[in-house]
């Protein structure tokens, strides 16, 4: 019982100590964090309005996502359609996925598959899958629609 307690008593001075001497116990984390989160922000403005893809593709994540700005799925989609033209081959893959769930802009199941299509071609594996799901959906509303106008 002694030595439980003399292990005790050494487990606590030596956390303590080890918190005295912690030289990042004064820095104020949220406040550090959102200057970095500014910071991030402010970079890949300025190499996305000159041109640079990965740039644009962070700001779109940033805004997608809600992280070091207010969260605004109209302006990520904006930001991923600049970087997907510029050939980034992520941002093609989540134009199809905002055309195919409607995020940032109206649903159109069509273009998706425009994106998706663009997106298996350079080598996205999720978007080859998507691209199968989306033309057989379009497959049966097009059987659909061709059902509808036949005549008995």
């Amino acid at each position: 019982m002694k030595h439980l307690t003399i292990l005790f008593l050494l487990l606590t001075l030596i956390s303590t100590f080890a918190q005295a001497t912690n030289p990042f116990n004064n820095i104020n984390t949220s406040k550090s964090i959102k200057t970095l989160q500014q910071s991030k922000y402010t970079y890949a403005k300025q190499a996305s309005k000159n041109g640079h893809r990965e740039a644009q593709f962070d700001l779109a994540m940033m805004y997608a996502t809600g992280d070091g700005v207010e969260k605004n799925e109209r302006e990520a989609f904006n930001w991923f359609h600049k970087s997907a033209r510029n050939g980034h081959t992520e941002a093609k893959y989540l134009m199809g996925v905002s055309f195919n769930q409607g995020r940032g802009v109206r649903q159109q199941k069509e273009l998706a598959r425009y994106w998706f299509k663009l997106a298996a071609k350079a080598g996205h594996a999720k978007a080859v899958y998507q691209l199968a799901l989306i033309e057989k959906y379009l497959a049966r509303t097009t059987q659909r629609e061709a059902k509808r106008y036949v005549f008995k």
